[in-house]
């Protein structure tokens, strides 16, 4: 080319015009194209490195544009030909890095389709432009007529990236246009979904959830395409822990690649995940008024904040905390937050019942000089936990719904000089205990729904001062029981221990199950005393009560375990990332929750789980059982072979029992808990070795198909 490219510039253009032929030929064949997941981290760098052609060639065609005539002060050949050539090979870049993330999980749209095309057509047209250029002299017309059409083209193209990532508004609507809109609303007219959800979702959703990008088959901006959900199923279930798909997915670790909003975005705020988990909550109606909630309810607290309404709130004097102290006292299942922008003052909100401990409380000791409000709805609060409570002087809102608050202690609670709210419904607190919350200094309002007091007692609740809130009766409304409650925590049953279920409620009836079937008013069993633990059992238990709807059922799996091992010996450790508490994971008798990252669960993917069980005294033991987790969409599968060897000890072993569990077959949302049972002749035993193999391969229908399934286990039982 008669020295028209110099060295290094025909290293980049050759690998350019290489680049360009791989991409028509993927394009041509890419039904039949499968990403391998180390290429995924390059399709990520598109939004990265796209703003370089685009500057680049702009210039280029601009500076083409104007240039008057052969020798124009204004036109730099060599300068020029660089920056074509970085522009096209950045240009390559681009399409080739964007076409890897177009085959990430998407729904393909018109959209997505044209902005690839364009990207691919800018491409191949910016190798053409550049080897022709020689051949355009930029003070001609057709050297003009090129750069112009190539600045439409970009044009377009940025046109519709930003579409797909901000929304086909975002060049004509302003980034608080959802809040100024809400501000506009009169509180009285005002509507949860329409004025306080939706505006959350159309900052933080909408940009990966539209019409024209629809990641995971999900579209959010209309109320139908909500409530029909995408490929991994319905956003919200009300029966489940989590509430479902969407708050599980807000509430996984920020690393996490199934977080959402995903890392990079506008996180979701701690006062919009308690909007939008209560208004799932209460049954997700897309037409309720604001002015109907209780102002209970944390969403008419936020609709108050958010649309306005002229409240005069508490002047806090105290001195903030500091920033570092609070972002430390964050987990996974406690939010620690300011109560309102640049306020000192401090609102806690617990998670995951299973989870909870009486420290959960203590350790927020230090910040209780900044605690204005506590929520532990539906958290295992007892008695004795009001005494730590009673600390946190600033408190001026206690919420204790549906907590296992007996109202022993509840003038333990005297001592906050500030508390003015406090909810206790669904508790079992007495008439006289609730009498005595009178004398407390500067209580003005006390929730007590669903509680056991009788319409007579609560006509008694007359007081100046406190008004009490206990909800609306008739006798011409029907009105469904609370769920009954299962005390015992410890799903591990060791002896002779019953399983007690209670109702706050008295004259209820508790019909249980423990057959698997969903318990009825006529033909389950009545509960009267504790149910005795035989074997692995899973309690479904209803409360029924005449003059009431039955309730939601609730339902535990309790594992029986006769003997205690002594002493466990891994024999190959656990991946560093899931090592749990070690060897005691196995047999410290508590069950895990069902999230991988709770510490409780040791993994395995590159070794098999081999490890060895002693017993100080030979035991007779003829089965056990392997507790571990089944997540389908996280790569945890039961494990493709397991093995049971027992004998006297670790050097005399036989092979009792090899098991080959059933594998899913489908894409299953969700975590789950999975037993793995092993049933061979009881025999005595000091030494017992399980080995468990990982699935070398996932699945074909699997997104990660052919790479290494995980294996978690937590717990050995024996009997």
């Amino acid at each position: 080319m008669r020295h028209y490219l110099s060295d290094w510039k025909a290293i980049i253009y050759n690998l350019a015009f290489f680049l360009n032929g791989l991409l028509i030929f993927l394009l041509v064949f890419e039904s039949r194209f499968d990403v391998p997941g180390w290429m995924f981290p390059l399709g990520r760098l598109h939004p990265v490195v796209l703003h370089f052609p685009l500057v680049a060639l702009l210039i280029y065609g601009c500076w083409t544009i104007i240039v008057e005539k052969q020798g124009s002060a204004r036109w730099n050949a060599d300068l020029a030909g660089i920056l074509l050539l970085l522009g096209t090979f950045t240009a390559t870049i681009a399409a080739f890095s964007g076409f890897i993330l177009s085959k990430e999980d998407s729904e393909v749209s018109s959209t997505l389709l044209w902005h690839k095309y364009l990207g691919v057509g800018i491409s191949i047209g910016s190798v053409a432009w550049y080897g022709l250029a020689r051949y355009l002299s930029p003070w001609k017309i057709p050297a003009k007529s090129v750069s112009f059409l190539f600045i439409v083209l970009l044009l377009a193209a940025g046109h519709l990236g930003g579409n797909l990532t901000h929304g086909e508004d975002f060049l004509i609507i302003p980034s608080n246009f959802s809040e100024e809109t809400a501000g506009k609303v009169s509180f009285e007219e005002a509507q949860v979904y329409e004025n306080l959800i939706r505006p959350v979702l159309q900052q933080k959703c909408y940009s990966c959830h539209n019409a024209d990008k629809s990641k995971g088959g999900l579209q959010m901006h209309t109320a139908e395409l909500l409530l029909k959900g995408g490929k991994s199923g319905m956003l919200w279930d009300t029966t489940q822990k989590d509430l479902g798909l969407l708050l599980g997915r807000v509430h996984l670790p920020l690393d996490d690649k199934k977080h959402m909003p995903p890392r990079g975005k506008v996180q979701l705020t701690a006062e919009e995940v308690v909007l939008i988990a209560e208004w799932v909550r209460a049954g997700s109606d897309f037409k309720q008024k604001v002015r109907t909630l209780s102002p209970q309810n944390p969403v008419y607290s936020y609709a108050k904040n958010t649309l306005g309404g002229h409240r005069v709130g508490d002047i806090y004097t105290f001195e903030a905390a500091d920033a570092e102290e609070v972002r430390a006292l964050n987990t996974n299942y406690r939010v620690v937050k300011p109560y309102a922008p640049e306020s000192p003052a401090l609102f806690v909100n617990f998670y995951n019942k299973t989870a909870f401990k009486s420290s959960e409380i203590s350790d927020l000791l230090p910040l209780k000089g900044q605690i204005v409000s506590m929520d532990f709805s539906k958290m295992p609060v007892k008695d004795e936990d009001l005494k730590i409570i009673s600390q946190f002087t600033e408190l001026r809102k206690l919420l204790l719904n549906f907590t296992e608050i007996q109202g022993k202690t509840l003038p333990e609670l005297k001592k906050l000089p500030n508390l003015k709210e406090l909810a206790l419904s669904g508790t079992a607190v007495q008439i006289s205990q609730i009498k005595a919350l009178e004398s407390f200094p500067s209580l003005t309002k006390v929730y007590l729904w669903s509680t056991a007091l009788t319409t007579e007692e609560q006509q008694t609740l007359v007081n100046k001062k406190i008004r009490f809130e206990t909800g609306f009766r008739s006798d011409t409304v029907i009105i469904a029981l609370n769920p009954p409650v299962i005390e015992n925590e410890q799903q591990i049953v060791m002896g002779s221990t019953g399983v007690k279920l209670n109702h706050q409620i008295p004259g209820t009836e508790i019909r249980y199950t423990l057959d698997g079937t969903w318990p009825d008013s006529s033909k389950a069993l009545i509960y009267s005393q504790p149910i005795p633990i035989t074997k692995n059992t899973t309690i479904k238990a209803r409360a029924f009560k005449a003059g009431w709807y039955g309730s939601a059922p609730v339902d535990k799996m309790f594992i029986k375990a006769t003997y205690h091992i002594d002493s466990v010996r891994l024999i190959l450790p656990p991946d560093t990332k899931y090592k749990g508490k070690g060897p005691a994971s196995l047999t410290d008798g508590i069950k895990s929750s069902t999230e991988t990252g709770s510490g409780n669960w040791l993994g395995y993917r590159d070794t098999n789980f081999e490890s060895l069980f002693f017993f100080d005294k030979p035991a007779k033991v003829g089965s056990l059982t392997i507790s571990t987790l089944c997540n389908v969409g996280g790569s945890v599968f039961p494990p493709a072979h397991v093995e049971v060897w027992g004998g006297s000890d670790e050097h005399s072993l036989q092979l009792l029992k090899t098991i080959k569990p059933l594998l899913p077959g489908k894409m299953i949302e969700g975590s789950r808990e999975l037993l793995i049972d092993a049933n061979f002749d009881p025999q005595l035993l000091s030494c017992l070795k399980i080995i468990a193999r990982p699935l070398s391969k996932l699945p074909s229908w699997h997104p990660a198909k052919g790479k290494k399934a995980w294996v978690f286990l937590d717990e050995v039982i024996v009997n």
